[in-house]
């Protein structure tokens, strides 16, 4: 086997980087399943508007045209993703023989191999990076221990529950969890959350309830010990769910894969929103072998992108989470 392996140092930007950047942020979890608004040709900022109405717009029918009673409010808020970068030194050698076992096609049936070392790795980064802006959805800038709004494990930009956080004075219901959720009390937490939502949330087929996947395992092992106890499986909104329930009153249960513990949302999913400048010029990759610079066996990964959330309307969010 060689001793090092040369690769094409290499820049790609805006349509070009695609390929690399793209997966990076679109596989993420809650991206990739639609549980969020994406907005993705955000250069600056992007004003997000939100018609609302308080009284019925239907009208009968005439020939005259006549405004109807009920008045259109329109809300905007605004969404400005933070600027990010990539910036990772890997060593060629770390990598080099499970990139020529895909390439003697010792690999799972149906794995589209990279058809070179250079793509091997920018693929590889993409996917930790997915996993990064993933957390960040969530809990960039907010810690669900202690209820902060600083901190946690993802501080790159303001995630959703920093913006609960900020916003809590303007959710339809905020709940103050005070210690981490169990088994044993998930079911009351949950149904705190849910009966605080608005009516607009309430009433609305878009409305999910949000929890991350260890609260869902308590919440399904809880209505598992109803079942044990009454010997009848529970039913909600008149739907038997069984021992894996998906759904709490009619509610749909989403638990994305960077959603913090101890925290539960109801919400709309078009009430929360990501954005980034994948659709725009501004993005970029380069990789850069550093063997011909330093004689070492390194290769230098840069990526530039931007992301950032947004909350189209406060008063549709009932959040419960520890509270600093």
């Amino acid at each position: 086997m060689a001793k090092s392996l040369d690769i094409n140092s290499s820049s790609y930007a805006g349509e070009l980087a695609l390929p690399y950047i793209a997966p990076a942020i679109l596989s993420a979890d809650t991206i990739a399943n639609g549980y969020v608004t994406v907005h993705e040709n955000v250069k600056f900022k992007a004003v997000l508007k939100k018609l609302s109405n308080n009284a019925e717009i239907i009208d009968a029918y005439g020939c005259n045209f006549s405004a109807n009673a009920g008045d259109l409010d329109l809300d905007e808020v605004v969404l400005t993703p933070t600027e990010l970068k990539v910036n990772q030194e890997l060593c060629k050698g770390d990598f080099r023989s499970d990139w020529e076992a895909l390439q003697t096609g010792r690999s799972l049936m149906g794995d589209r191999l990279p058809p070179n070392f250079e793509t091997f790795l920018l693929q590889f980064l993409a996917g930790k990076v997915s996993e990064g802006v993933e957390r960040a959805i969530w809990q960039g800038n907010f810690n669900a221990t202690t209820g902060a709004a600083t901190g946690g494990i993802a501080p790159h930009f303001d995630g959703i529950w920093h913006l609960v956080k900020d916003g809590n004075g303007s959710l339809a219901t905020s709940v103050d969890f005070a210690d981490a959720i169990d088994s044993g009390d998930v079911l009351t937490r949950v149904d705190a959350v849910v009966a605080g939502g608005s009516s607009a949330v309430l009433n609305s087929s878009d409305a999910k309830i949000f929890m991350s996947r260890k609260t869902l395992y308590l919440f399904q092992r809880a209505l598992g010990g109803t079942i044990a106890t009454t010997g009848a499986a529970p039913t909600q909104g008149g739907i038997l769910t069984g021992v894996v329930p998906t759904s709490y009153m009619g509610y749909e249960i989403i638990a994305p894969a960077g959603f913090p513990n101890d925290c539960i949302l109801f919400t709309t999913i078009d009430n929360l929103h990501f954005g980034c400048n994948l659709a725009t010029d501004q993005i970029e990759a380069t990789l850069v072998d550093m063997t011909l610079t330093d004689a070492s066996d390194n290769v230098r990964v840069a990526m530039r992108f931007s992301g950032g959330t947004q909350i189209g309307n406060l008063a549709d969010v009932s959040a419960g989470y520890i509270q600093a």
